[in-house]
C-alpha cells in the first residue's frame, strides 16, 4: 500500500466530511497522518482531525451523537489505513 492508497482507503465512503470540511482540507490532513513514522504523533494528529471533523460535522448540521458515529467510523478507517501502510513499509515504530 502506497499513501495514496492510504489516503483513498481512509476517506471511502466519508462524502459528508468531505463536503463539509472540503476534500482538499481532508486529504491534506490525511495525508500528513500517512506520512508521519511515529505512531504517537500520527495518533495526536489522528486526534486533531477527529475533534475537527466532529465539529465540522455539527456546525453542518447533523446531531452530536449522529457527528460523533460518523467521525469516529471515519477516525477507525485513518488508523487502519495508517498501521497498513506502516506496517507493510516495516517502519520501526
Amino acid at each position: 500500500m502506497n499513501i495514496e492508497e492510504a489516503v483513498t482507503a481512509a476517506t471511502a465512503g466519508s462524502s459528508a466530511l468531505l463536503s463539509c470540511l472540503g476534500q482538499p482540507v481532508v486529504a491534506y490532513h490525511v495525508t500528513a497522518i500517512m506520512r508521519e513514522a511515529d505512531a504517537r504523533h500520527a495518533r495526536q494528529m489522528q486526534l486533531a482531525l477527529l475533534r475537527r471533523s466532529i465539529e465540522a460535522l455539527v456546525d453542518d448540521g447533523l446531531e452530536d451523537i449522529e457527528a460523533e458515529r460518523f467521525a469516529s467510523q471515519f477516525h477507525g478507517r485513518v488508523g487502519s489505513a495508517w498501521e497498513h501502510l506502516h506496517m507493510a513499509s516495516d517502519t520501526p515504530h
